[in-house]
């Protein structure tokens, strides 16, 4: 019941992160990525007040947890993968110039090495790393500052071009032409999970030695 409770969960975080990544396509298709990357932080903003699963949300504890937390990051990464094929189907269906933006975006995605999708992958998980650790744990439901850091973090990491697993689940969704039931597809979304986990799990890590008394 509660793998079936996470998955759910996680499902919903995918469709969050869709929406996100709708709403920056339809950005990109009208020439304002700038705006874009401000309004896709919704999908996260969205996550973090309801409590869904994300994949990117979690990775940076997998050290400091029992064996038993790597089957429920999977469960959570299938759960946002689902969420973002359905989104994705969905938006292809209805907006076929948005799966034209999309083709476009992960064209340029698939032109990199597998090592720059890694380095890239790392980079956002710090980024979503710094901006959800703090959200959680600044308990004021009012606080301005855990706002701003995501409203700030998630503008930083797709303006620089960082990878993010879950919004490039949706993007391949989406694009007409490299789907995720493609190898190229799947191998690159499994070389970004790879970096946002090595990024969060690095920074946490690192930042547990530093502030340790």
């Amino acid at each position: 019941m509660k793998f079936v409770k996470n998955l759910f969960s996680a499902v919903l975080a995918g469709i969050m992160i869709s929406f996100g990544g709708a709403v920056y396509l339809a950005c990109v298709a009208v020439e304002k990525a700038q705006l874009g990357a401000i309004m896709f932080s919704l999908g996260l903003s969205v996550i973090l007040i309801m409590g869904f699963l994300l994949f990117t949300g979690k990775t940076a504890y997998l050290l400091e947890n029992k064996p038993s937390y790597i089957p429920y990051l999977l469960t959570i990464w299938l759960g946002n993968i689902l969420g973002c094929m359905l989104m994705g189907t969905l938006v292809m269906l209805a907006k076929p110039n948005l799966a034209e933006t999309a083709k476009t975006i992960c064209e340029a995605k698939l032109t990199q090495s597998w090592w720059q999708t890694i380095i890239l992958g790392a980079l956002c998980g710090i980024l979503v790393y710094i901006a959800v650790d703090y959200f959680r744990s600044d308990k004021d439901k009012k606080s301005l500052p855990k706002y701003i850091l995501v409203f700030t973090c998630v503008p930083a990491f797709i303006l620089c071009g960082f990878e993010h697993s879950v919004a490039d689940m949706f993007y391949f969704a989406a694009s007409s032409a490299y789907s995720l039931y493609s190898v190229k597809g799947i191998v690159y979304i499994l070389l970004v999970s790879l970096g946002n986990l090595i990024g969060a799990v690095a920074f946490h890590m690192l930042k547990k030695a530093v502030l340790s008394k």
